[in-house]
């Protein structure tokens, strides 16, 4: 029998952790700083890797090595601000969904959406990012909370990146590696208490047989979100997965995601004169057995991959996804017009239900082939793909007239306890397909030892049909659109990269797969960017600093007709400035530190509503921050803690509605038992902040309080 091998990319990765940084952005990198911190054994040292990277991380976590999603070279060579939170700073924090793991991710805004969304929704350097989550490189276009149970590392791709991952995309993606299985046996067990009230489990087996391997991720949990009343989660997963291969030149993977949910959601306080309303913090509008959520997540996935030699590889993945949802929540908003000096105890509050049943679909498949070609003085790295998918997505929507309520004492009682029945009264019914293919080819040149050039081109057919069974409405329409991207890499020295880059990005109007009359013969939104960065590794890859200043420009955006108010047209114009800077590995023997800063001045320059020109885009905080550290004591002993900052903004492109700042503190520390087990304690919100997280146009969703979590885990 041949000597196992570990399945390679068709290059070899340098041996050196180089990460990416930019031309003349030194002077930023004086600035203020962020990256990754991650969970060892105390008393031993800890790399850190730099806050721009991605891929699966392995488990040495020195991420600025793996590769970037769907590009043809590392993290710590890619030419782009790639943010990376690896599985052991998910676990320091305590972060049990996707929400809190990206906290440590600035340059966010999480929870933003109109009125009827719910799970995961974020804008990403000021752009909505609603529909660019990923799982292993392919869509996941579903509004549900993602759990981080079965992920490896969440990897963050900043700025228009539709040349690898297709529409959308304008602000970047989100990305998550799954935990696959490896050459090992070992199981890991994580029992988790929270107070105010709350338990969770999570389970982690991995069998390994020759070149034969299955794993299996678990989890369970059932949680109340602390000084927000009522408002309860419930949810389980199971993700296997079993490879056969493993080590060899050819490798098959088949893998399952199944997660459901059953949950109380949350849609906050309404606005009182463009602030939130002055309530208590565990206010809730909804009503007892009308207000619930459940989701079902299935995700079906083969791969296979295949090595001819070291420096050429080909990967094709098959995907089915399967997302159903049905909730019925409660927004609230204020009645009428409210005169200045009205006490509060004398408004009211209509609860608008927000009732939708959908289920949608993907199933893709994507043939990738990476190789290494060298041509005389230069090296080439190279990745060319061809996609192919169809996506459905249908929606029903009701009606209801739920009881009014009392601003500063709703009655939850009103429900189907006190005699309320909901009558249902529908008025949309809608579905949309899309069937798409795309292919692209990215080539990273390399020229000498100073040099490197990156170019890459996208096409894709987007053909949308959309049909509200309900209202009569029919659109349907192909669009192909063209995106590029290109950079120049400079490396004055070893461990300094400097890169100027630009792309492309675009928005068709059924992105999403849904239609509105205003937008059904529109052709698709453009941005491009223009983004300046650079890194240094300090002492190494265990002290890296990093920085970029970037432009992004919708140069059509959506905006209403001067002539049919009920029409769009592609008028518009919209832009980000900004630039983040980060700092993060070992200060000294034992300290680790992230930190990290964005800066953002988005505005509306172009628009056909004069209350919007010149005004800051919905959901963009100007200045984000984060900050976390830790520390190994004698005995096994870590503690740690951190702070998130995010700046006031407005909940719609008038600015007529206003949501404060906040800065939201974070503990940990964590106690080696044995080499076995680890006890870990984690305090979010330390000091019982008060602030207000999701911003719709209509409400706010206040934050959770102090939460304690206490938790244990068993290796074997």
């Amino acid at each position: 029998m041949s000597p196992r091998r570990s399945l390679r990319p068709a290059f070899s990765l340098r041996p050196a952790f180089e990460p990416t940084l930019g031309l003349g952005a030194l002077g930023l990198l004086a600035s203020l700083p962020g990256a990754v911190a991650q969970d060892v054994p105390a008393g031993a040292s800890l790399a850190l890797p730099e806050v721009s990277v991605s891929g699966q991380v392995p488990a040495t976590q020195r991420a600025g090595e793996t590769m970037t999603p769907r590009a043809p070279v590392s993290v710590a060579e890619t030419p782009q601000s790639i943010d990376v939170i690896p599985r052991a700073l998910i676990e320091q924090r305590g972060a049990s969904s996707l929400r809190e793991a990206l906290r440590s991710v600035t340059g966010i805004s999480l929870a933003s959406g109109e009125g009827g969304l719910s799970g995961d929704n974020l804008t990403l350097r000021g752009f909505s990012a609603t529909n660019d989550f990923y799982i292993d490189g392919i869509r996941d276009a579903a509004n549900y909370t993602r759990d981080p149970f079965n992920v490896e590392s969440i990897e963050v791709l900043k700025g228009p990146s539709s040349i690898l991952f297709g529409r959308g995309s304008t602000g970047g993606v989100i990305n998550q590696t799954s935990r696959m299985p490896q050459d090992a046996t070992f199981g890991e067990i994580t029992a988790t208490a929270y107070a105010p009230a709350g338990a969770r489990a999570t389970v982690d087996v991995n069998m390994a047989i020759d070149q034969v391997a299955v794993r299996v991720n678990a989890m369970g949990l059932t949680q109340d979100t602390a000084e927000r009343h009522r408002i309860h989660s419930d949810r389980y997963g199971v993700a296997p997965a079993i490879t056969w291969g493993l080590g060899g030149d050819t490798q098959i993977t088949l893998a399952a995601l199944h997660q459901r949910e059953d949950n109380i959601p949350d849609f906050g306080v309404p606005y009182l004169f463009g602030r939130p309303a002055p309530v208590s913090r565990g206010t809730f509008y909804g009503l007892s057995g009308i207000d619930r959520e459940r989701y079902d997540t299935d995700v079906f996935t083969a791969t296979i991959q295949h090595r001819f030699t070291d420096a050429l590889s080909l990967r094709n993945i098959t995907r089915y996804g399967n997302y159903h949802r049905d909730i019925s929540a409660t927004e609230p908003i204020i009645i009428g017009t409210i005169a200045p000096g009205t006490p509060a105890s004398a408004i009211q509050v209509q609860r608008e239900a927000q009732i939708r049943i959908g289920t949608s679909s993907i199933l893709e498949n994507q043939t990738e082939f990476r190789a290494m070609v060298p041509t005389g003085p230069f090296k080439h790295q190279i990745v060319a793909g061809l996609e192919i998918g169809h996506e459905t997505a249908q929606l029903r929507r009701w009606h209801a007239t739920p009881p009014n309520a009392s601003l500063i004492n709703p009655d939850y009682g009103q429900g189907t306890g006190a005699g309320y029945v909901e009558q249902r009264t529908l008025f949309s019914d809608a579905l949309g397909k899309a069937d798409r293919i795309a292919t692209y080819i990215v080539d990273q040149m390399q020229i000498g030892d100073q040099f490197e050039l990156l170019g890459g081109i996208r096409y894709e057919r987007f053909h949308s049909d959309f049909a509200n069974r309900f209202t009569g409405l029919r659109g349907e329409r192909t669009d192909g659109m063209l995106s590029w991207r290109g950079a120049l890499v400079f490396k004055p020295i070893r461990d300094v990269r400097t890169y100027l880059a630009a792309g492309t990005s675009f928005n068709p109007s059924v992105e999403a797969l849904t239609l509105a009359v205003a937008n059904v013969n529109l052709a698709p939104e453009r941005s491009h960017s223009y983004e300046l960065g650079a890194s240094w590794n300090i002492t190494g890859d265990e002290l890296v600093l990093r920085g970029a200043a970037f432009n992004i420009e919708k140069t059509n955006a959506r905006t209403v007709d001067p002539t049919n108010a009920t029409l769009n047209v592609l008028d518009g114009r919209q832009r980000v400035n900004g630039f983040e800077v980060s700092l993060a590995g070992v200060l000294l023997p034992g300290w680790n530190a992230l930190l990290s800063y964005t800066y953002l001045d988005s505005r509306i320059e172009r628009s056909n509503n004069p209350a919007e020109r010149g005004r800051h885009l919905l959901n963009t905080p100007p200045q984000t921050a984060a900050l976390w550290t830790t520390y190994d004591l004698p005995h096994g002993i870590t503690v740690g803690g951190g702070a998130s900052y995010v700046d006031a903004r407005f909940g719609n492109n008038t600015n007529t509605v206003r949501v404060p700042g906040y800065v939201r503190y974070d503990a940990t520390v964590a106690a080696r038992i044995t080499d076995g087990i680890t006890v870990r304690f984690n305090a979010l919100n330390l000091t019982d902040k008060r602030f207000y997280e999701g911003v719709y146009q209509g409400s706010t969703t206040p934050g959770a309080g102090r939460t304690l979590i206490a938790s244990t885990t068993f290796r074997f």
